[in-house]
């Protein structure tokens, strides 16, 4: 085999992966988060206060939602299965206390059963000190 022959083999085996690259990574679905409403003020009083996750999935099989802290002087992150299975598009109700005066900012990442993870999304919340009336 002369060189020009084995640059030929050469870009024809690279073609070839790219083509099994582009085909498989079209081929794995990704979930999506389309909007996180959640009020920008909360009471610090304990009770739990509701959100929404309005997202995508086109194999609808989103099997975790996971909030992870950004920013906040006492909050944990958390985790649960938004109990979405099936569907390919819709929404979630999440819910959120906390007893600390605080600013807190909050990503949310949803992860599908073969372990595709959306891209995080962000949101923030003040929880303003409660009056005790």
């Amino acid at each position: 085999m002369n060189f020009s022959t084995g640059l030929i083999v050469l870009g024809v085996l690279i073609v070839a992966v790219l083509l099994v690259t582009t085909v498989t990574s079209t081929n794995s679905t990704t979930p999506g988060i389309v909007a996180i409403e959640f009020p920008k003020k909360i009471q610090a009083d304990g009770n739990e206060v509701l959100g929404t996750v309005k997202f995508r999935d086109s194999d609808g099989d989103i099997a975790r939602a996971d909030f992870e802290v950004v920013k906040a002087e006492a909050f944990e992150p958390f985790s649960f299965d938004p109990q979405v299975e099936g569907e390919k598009q819709g929404s979630f109700q999440f819910a959120i206390y906390t007893i600390y005066p605080q600013r807190v900012t909050l990503e949310v990442t949803l992860v599908d059963r073969e372990g595709h993870r959306s891209k995080p999304k962000r949101f923030s919340f003040v929880a303003e000190m409660s009056l005790g009336f």
